[in-house]
Protein backbone atom coordinates (compact mmCIF):
# COMPACT_ATOMS: atom_id res chain seq x y z
CA UNK A 1 0.00 0.00 0.00
CA UNK A 2 1.44 3.43 -1.16
CA UNK A 3 1.89 6.16 1.57
CA UNK A 4 2.20 10.02 1.22
CA UNK A 5 1.32 11.88 -1.62
CA UNK A 6 1.95 9.66 -5.10
CA UNK A 7 0.78 11.61 -7.90
CA UNK A 8 3.83 14.45 -9.09
CA UNK A 9 0.45 15.63 -11.25
CA UNK A 10 -1.20 16.77 -8.28
CA UNK A 11 -1.11 20.68 -7.01
CA UNK A 12 1.21 19.92 -3.98
CA UNK A 13 3.85 19.25 -6.20
CA UNK A 14 4.55 22.75 -7.77
CA UNK A 15 7.42 24.99 -7.10
CA UNK A 16 9.58 22.27 -6.47
CA UNK A 17 8.27 21.96 -2.98
CA UNK A 18 7.84 17.87 -2.92
CA UNK A 19 10.65 15.78 -3.60
CA UNK A 20 11.32 11.64 -3.30
CA UNK A 21 13.35 10.70 -0.59
CA UNK A 22 13.97 7.04 -2.10
CA UNK A 23 10.75 5.94 0.03
CA UNK A 24 7.98 8.28 -0.85
CA UNK A 25 7.51 11.87 -1.63
CA UNK A 26 8.10 14.21 0.77
CA UNK A 27 8.27 17.98 1.49
CA UNK A 28 11.52 19.21 1.17
CA UNK A 29 12.74 21.29 3.63
CA UNK A 30 12.73 25.10 3.70
CA UNK A 31 14.91 26.25 1.36
CA UNK A 32 16.89 29.99 2.31
CA UNK A 33 18.59 31.48 -0.67
CA UNK A 34 20.63 34.95 -1.35
CA UNK A 35 17.59 36.49 -3.40
CA UNK A 36 19.29 40.42 -3.75
CA UNK A 37 21.13 42.84 -1.79
CA UNK A 38 19.61 45.40 0.39
CA UNK A 39 20.80 49.28 0.67
CA UNK A 40 18.70 51.87 1.75
CA UNK A 41 19.23 55.65 2.15
CA UNK A 42 18.33 56.61 5.74
CA UNK A 43 19.58 60.48 6.02
CA UNK A 44 17.66 63.88 5.13
CA UNK A 45 17.98 67.08 6.35
CA UNK A 46 16.29 67.67 10.27
CA UNK A 47 13.20 69.96 9.09
CA UNK A 48 11.69 71.09 12.49
CA UNK A 49 14.47 70.94 15.47
CA UNK A 50 14.51 68.24 17.78
CA UNK A 51 14.54 64.32 17.22
CA UNK A 52 15.48 63.20 13.14
CA UNK A 53 13.88 59.75 12.90
CA UNK A 54 14.50 57.09 9.91
CA UNK A 55 12.36 53.75 9.31
CA UNK A 56 14.04 51.92 6.60
CA UNK A 57 11.08 49.77 4.10
CA UNK A 58 9.28 47.35 5.59
CA UNK A 59 10.26 43.34 5.08
CA UNK A 60 7.29 42.28 2.60
CA UNK A 61 5.80 38.86 3.17
CA UNK A 62 7.96 36.10 1.79
CA UNK A 63 11.05 37.43 2.38
CA UNK A 64 13.87 37.77 5.22
CA UNK A 65 16.32 40.43 5.07
CA UNK A 66 19.73 40.08 6.62
CA UNK A 67 20.95 43.55 8.34
CA UNK A 68 24.58 43.88 8.05
CA UNK A 69 25.50 47.48 9.00
CA UNK A 70 23.48 50.86 9.83
CA UNK A 71 25.81 54.03 9.52
CA UNK A 72 24.43 57.95 10.67
CA UNK A 73 26.26 60.67 10.66
CA UNK A 74 24.92 64.67 11.28
CA UNK A 75 27.67 66.77 9.31
CA UNK A 76 25.93 70.03 10.71
CA UNK A 77 26.99 69.84 14.38
CA UNK A 78 27.38 67.58 17.28
CA UNK A 79 23.90 66.46 18.49
CA UNK A 80 22.69 64.13 21.07
CA UNK A 81 22.39 60.43 21.21
CA UNK A 82 21.98 58.41 18.02
CA UNK A 83 20.08 54.73 18.36
CA UNK A 84 20.30 51.95 15.71
CA UNK A 85 17.10 50.07 16.02
CA UNK A 86 15.41 46.71 14.60
CA UNK A 87 11.87 46.71 15.02
CA UNK A 88 9.88 43.01 15.02
CA UNK A 89 6.17 44.01 15.18
CA UNK A 90 5.87 47.13 17.71
CA UNK A 91 8.77 45.49 19.81
CA UNK A 92 11.92 47.22 18.94
CA UNK A 93 15.77 46.04 19.96
CA UNK A 94 18.39 48.48 20.18
CA UNK A 95 21.52 47.43 17.69
CA UNK A 96 23.84 50.63 19.05
CA UNK A 97 23.50 53.49 21.21
CA UNK A 98 26.58 56.40 21.09
CA UNK A 99 26.01 59.97 23.38
CA UNK A 100 26.73 63.22 21.11
CA UNK A 101 29.01 62.22 18.48
CA UNK A 102 31.64 64.50 16.85
CA UNK A 103 30.57 66.43 13.83
CA UNK A 104 30.61 64.93 10.64
CA UNK A 105 31.77 61.65 12.65
CA UNK A 106 29.97 58.42 11.55
CA UNK A 107 28.63 56.14 13.76
CA UNK A 108 28.37 52.66 12.50
CA UNK A 109 26.88 49.76 13.63
CA UNK A 110 28.09 46.65 12.23
CA UNK A 111 26.90 42.81 12.72
CA UNK A 112 23.50 40.44 11.90
CA UNK A 113 20.23 40.54 12.06
CA UNK A 114 17.54 38.76 11.01
CA UNK A 115 14.36 40.81 10.17
CA UNK A 116 10.86 38.76 8.68
CA UNK A 117 7.88 40.20 7.30
CA UNK A 118 6.76 43.29 9.22
CA UNK A 119 9.85 43.97 10.51
CA UNK A 120 12.19 47.10 9.71
CA UNK A 121 15.04 49.15 10.75
CA UNK A 122 15.12 53.18 12.51
CA UNK A 123 17.97 55.45 12.84
CA UNK A 124 17.32 58.05 14.99
CA UNK A 125 19.25 61.30 16.30
CA UNK A 126 17.99 63.64 19.29
CA UNK A 127 18.35 67.28 19.58
CA UNK A 128 18.94 67.96 16.08
CA UNK A 129 18.27 71.63 14.96
CA UNK A 130 16.83 72.92 11.86
CA UNK A 131 18.28 71.85 8.54
CA UNK A 132 20.57 69.87 10.35
CA UNK A 133 22.03 67.59 7.29
CA UNK A 134 21.89 64.12 8.18
CA UNK A 135 23.45 60.93 6.52
CA UNK A 136 22.56 57.33 7.02
CA UNK A 137 22.08 54.14 5.27
CA UNK A 138 21.14 50.60 6.11
CA UNK A 139 23.11 47.60 3.82
CA UNK A 140 22.34 43.88 3.96
CA UNK A 141 20.75 40.54 1.75
CA UNK A 142 17.54 39.44 1.15
CA UNK A 143 16.13 35.95 1.06
CA UNK A 144 13.03 34.61 -0.70
CA UNK A 145 11.40 31.94 1.84
CA UNK A 146 9.88 28.86 -0.18
CA UNK A 147 6.37 28.51 0.35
Amino acid sequence: MSQGITNPAEPFFKDGQWGWDGTLWRKLPMVWGYSDRYFEDLGGTQENGGTYSAYGTEVPPGEVWVIQSMRLTNITGARGYINFYAYAGAASHVLYYRKTPAVGEYDFWEGAVALKAGDKVRVIQASCLDDDVLYGSVWGYKMKVAE
